[in-house]
């Protein structure tokens, strides 16, 4: 295994770490009344400084192994839905930003807008994530 694979591979355990994190936060915060809520500041933290900095770590390295790469159907699948995460997560983490900045400006139906606009995006970056991962982990293994 290359340092640039490990580094990769850590990178990407962080990342996931990170959305299955943010998963159970949200889910214990789904009923919580806006104004006790805690999940808007947690998770804009979490993205901030963890999140965002794991995703360009995992698109940096993985942009460096391209070129040594063997192009399989396998290989493609893992390419195409690991920069449909990276895309989508990018998406969710604006909607973070913004139901974090309505938070803080106390405008309840912005924070609702962006919150069910994450959690939209959130599924679908989420079963990206998932199937790059069973891609990558075969591809590996193969």
């Amino acid at each position: 295994m290359t340092t640039v694979l490990f580094v990769h591979l850590i990178a990407i355990g962080i990342w996931v770490g990170c959305v299955a994190t943010e998963i159970v936060c949200e889910l214990g915060q789904k009923n919580v009344n806006f104004k006790q809520s805690y999940i808007a500041p947690l998770h804009w933290s979490i993205d901030k400084f963890v999140e965002i900095p794991a995703i360009l770590v995992t698109v940096f390295t993985g942009l460096l192994m391209l070129e040594d790469a063997a192009w399989t159907t396998l290989f493609k699948i893992k390419i195409i839905t690991g920069i449909a995460a990276v895309i989508l997560n990018s998406v969710a983490a604006f909607t973070v930003y913004m139901r974090y900045k309505y938070f803080t400006e106390n405008n309840e139906q912005g924070y609702a807008k962006y919150h069910l606009l994450h959690e939209r995006v959130g599924i679908a970056c989420t079963a990206m994530i998932v199937v790059a991962l069973v891609a990558g982990g075969l591809n590996l293994v193969a």
